[in-house]
């Protein structure tokens, strides 16, 4: 089924909500995910996923414990939406360019579009590295990428190389159009945003990603 790019934002924003992220990390979803589907990629897929794999985990365990060298999580691996988010935070700390390194991370291609919002803020190209994809989003929201494979869609990984303001020939335009979404995964991404409905525990509240440490 086919649908608009307003309607992939709304529902992945109430499912991520369903999975217990907070207001403004459930609003980054929806954008990633509205984002990738721009650049005709899975992103609802990838995002039913990844809001599974992570619901109701505590922030805390999901988030970068430090910024100096390689960026870990508490738990066993960084969520791609609050890594995203913490590095666009800081995209004026890398204006001039330079390097971040990221440990075990889910489903990296999250990542892309924070990606671009650093690309946008400060003028250079961004490049993500992982097993051998090569992903590059400009600052006029183009893309390159190579090595995609099955590697692109990985649910985990190792590490991600992030490189900001290497120029790259050959970024493509995105083409802004609806989507079809696989009905398997609108039902997925249904049944977290029917969460939203039923009242929250307080152990739930207490214990969902995005609570209060």
């Amino acid at each position: 089924m086919y649908y608009s790019l307003n309607e992939i934002e709304s529902l992945c924003r109430k499912a991520a909500r369903g999975a217990g992220m907070h207001w403004g990390l459930a609003e980054e979803a929806g954008k990633a995910a509205r984002w990738l589907a721009v650049h005709g990629l899975p992103g609802p897929a990838v995002l039913a996923d990844l809001l599974e794999r992570h619901c109701e985990v505590a922030y805390g365990d999901l988030a970068p414990m430090a910024l100096d060298g390689v960026w870990r999580a508490r738990g066993e691996n960084l969520c791609p939406l609050i890594a995203g988010a913490t590095l666009t935070d800081r995209a004026e700390t890398y204006r001039a360019g330079g390097v971040i390194t990221l440990g075990p991370t889910c489903h990296p291609l999250l990542l892309a579009p924070q990606a671009g919002s650093v690309a946008l803020g400060t003028g250079l190209a961004v490049t993500l590295e992982w097993d051998d994809v090569r992903f590059t989003v400009d600052a006029s929201q183009g893309l390159a990428l190579a090595g995609a494979g099955t590697a692109l869609l990985a649910a985990m990984v190792a590490q991600v190389r992030i490189v900001v303001g290497v120029d790259v020939a050959g970024c493509r335009a995105p083409h802004a159009r609806p989507q079809p979404v696989d009905a398997e995964v609108r039902r997925r991404l249904e049944a977290l945003a029917h969460r939203t409905y039923a009242p929250a525990s307080e152990a739930s509240r207490l214990s969902g990603a995005g609570a209060k440490e």
